[in-house]
């Protein structure tokens, strides 16, 4: 990602708030708009992490099976559709990857090739009231991911407090997002929410070893 600092005047003022942050400042937000995200899923969680990624400033952000109107997500995010079919040979060249489709599959398929070009990803899946969201530097990655980390108990998928889970982790997938475009890397880690009982978690996830995609890294 090539950052030069220049911000218009009506970028600072379209986002003062954050360059007021002694995390972002004005190299941090030149930082997002110079930063490529893709995107895969559909629904709230990734509607809730595109509109967040755009008005937070994130220059070029490629949704990848997102087929319904969006809000506005600002005038400086450059927003491409594709097809989760036609998303091979994107990936490589964001700087994050954006995972909320919910299928293993498609996971390993859109995440392979980010993680072999050393590019951190972000998986989020949804079982109603609960939620888990897992960001991968490194090691593990999602080849090599231990499954039941992310197996939910998919029970009461349309109960009321679907919706509101949806939210939180489509936020969440965007602030793990936004730390690694503007952080220095940390190891990988693991989000997990149970909105019935209100349990939230967040833990480290420890090295693997002996992996294809990710060894060495």
């Amino acid at each position: 990602m090539s950052i030069a600092l220049s911000l218009t005047e009506a970028q600072i003022e379209r986002y003062a708030r954050q360059i007021l942050l002694p995390e972002i400042g004005g190299r941090g937000q030149t930082r997002l708009l110079a930063a490529h995200v893709a995107l895969a899923g559909a629904g709230e969680a990734a509607t809730a992490a595109a509109v967040l990624l755009g008005r937070a400033g994130v220059g070029r952000l490629d949704l990848l099976g997102q087929e319904g109107p969006l809000p506005e997500l600002g005038p400086d995010c450059r927003v491409r559709r594709l097809g989760l079919d036609d998303a091979i040979g994107v990936e490589p060249e964001v700087d994050v990857l954006v995972d909320l489709v919910g299928d293993a599959g498609r996971t390993a398929t859109l995440g392979r090739r980010v993680q072999a070009a050393a590019r951190p990803v972000v998986v989020g899946v949804l079982a109603g009231a609960r939620a888990a969201v897992a960001t991968l530097v490194g090691r593990p990655c999602v080849a090599c991911l231990p499954r039941p980390l992310l197996a939910l108990e998919r029970a009461d998928l349309s109960g009321p407090l679907a919706a509101p889970t949806a939210l939180a982790a489509g936020a969440l997938a965007a602030s793990e997002t936004l730390a690694l475009l503007l952080l220095p890397p940390t190891p990988g880690r693991l989000h997990t929410l149970a909105a019935a009982d209100g349990r939230f978690t967040a833990t480290p996830l420890d090295p693997t070893a002996g992996c294809p995609v990710c060894r060495g890294r």
